[in-house]
């Protein structure tokens, strides 16, 4: 199965199958190699790595659409709205600010139950109480880049609370109160969490990628001499070895030529005196040398009773293979009733062996071309 290595701009990756390839998001231009190619090359040229390539997004960039405020009436209680008051409220999404604005707006029921008369003190109390969710708007910005997650501080702005004039029947005097609450705000911010998938281990064999280095022309040069060197080396050693097998086999040809009848003997005689003569039988010659013998000469004597030679015959038997032997056919002779045999010739090229002929070299007298 085919294993990749991939670069992810810090340190070499892998090997991972094409599976397990598919989950480390490499992109286009990642650097990978495989066994078999020669030099490491991108993602896009691979073809079968174009379908797993991943592609990425341009940035994005949230819009931020500002806060449209809602203008409300607050009760059916005729109301004159003077300046508004600025009210200051802070952000902090943090337990201890949370407890303070409890007491801080159990503090603000107590002083609007003594400063608002009767059910009219009521009324604008329930309706602020109603409508003091709907007037808050928080801004919260959350931005997720390559598993960083930055969340900005949710600014939430409450409208100001206006300063009512409340008319009673029969007083022109107007009753005003001015109030700065402090109102808690819980800002919701949502964290997008990259998730990292686990990292598959895999144990195999590890297959380094080839390091491609160029020699230069000195290198070069020093190889082809080193290459010359060698091959004169071993034309050498082979033309050594040649002379030494040559020296070796005339050395055994030489023992096969003084020694031949350690090595050239007749098999058994299988003839038949059938009372008045003797039947045609089989001449077996054994070759004992590592060479063929072109022609053997064998004569046959038929004697009587192993005194008195009756007849003698010549049969010539050729190409007895090396490490076998032939039959040669003596004829049949209707006197005698006992045969001997004799070589009378041998020759064989192969062994330079001519025999009986005497070349005068006592060391050595069958040798012959």
């Amino acid at each position: 199965m085919k294993k990749y290595f991939f670069n992810d701009g810090i340190s070499q990756q892998g090997p991972f199958t094409l599976e397990e390839l598919k989950t480390k998001s490499i992109t286009a231009e990642t650097p990978v190699w495989y066994d078999g190619l020669p030099d490491w090359t991108t993602a896009r040229q691979v073809e079968e790595l174009k379908d797993i390539i991943v592609h990425t997004p341009p940035p994005f960039h949230a819009v931020v659409v500002p806060p449209v405020e809602e203008v409300k009436a607050a009760t059916p209680v005729t109301t004159t709205t003077t300046q508004p008051v600025a009210v200051a409220t802070t952000a902090m999404a943090t337990a201890a600010p949370a407890k303070s604005a409890k007491k801080s707006t159990a503090w603000l029921s107590y002083v609007l139950a003594l400063l608002v008369f009767g059910g009219v003190g009521y009324y604008v109390y329930l309706d602020m109480e109603k409508n003091k969710g709907n007037d808050s708007n928080v801004t919260a910005t959350t931005q997720a880049t390559d598993s960083t997650v930055n969340a900005t501080d949710s600014k939430i702005q409450e409208p100001a609370v206006e300063q009512s004039a409340i008319s009673t029947p029969g007083n022109t005097d107007t009753v005003g109160a001015e109030v700065t609450t402090t109102e808690p705000a819980t800002a919701t911010t949502t964290v997008a969490t990259a998730t990292t998938p686990p990292a598959t281990v895999t144990t195999s064999k590890t297959t380094v990628p080839p390091a491609i280095t160029k020699p230069d022309a000195a290198t070069i040069k020093a190889q082809k001499a080193e290459a010359q060197k060698l091959a004169l080396k071993k034309i050498e050693d082979d033309k050594k070895k040649l002379q030494a097998a040559q020296a070796a086999a005339a050395l055994k040809e030489k023992e096969y030529r003084n020694n031949w009848p350690k090595y050239i003997s007749f098999g058994k005689l299988d003839y038949k005196d059938n009372g008045s003569g003797i039947d045609a039988f089989n001449v077996p010659v054994y070759n004992g040398t590592n060479a063929m013998l072109d022609k053997v000469t064998v004569r046959i004597d038929y004697m009587k009773n192993d005194r008195k030679v009756i007849k003698s015959e010549t049969i010539d038997i050729y190409n007895i293979p090396p490490g076998s032997g032939l039959n040669g056919k003596a004829p049949e002779s209707k006197k005698g009733n006992n045969v001997k045999v004799f070589f009378t010739g041998i020759t064989s090229r192969k062994l330079h062996f001519c025999f009986p002929v005497n070349n005068g070299n006592a060391a050595d007298p069958y040798f012959c071309n």
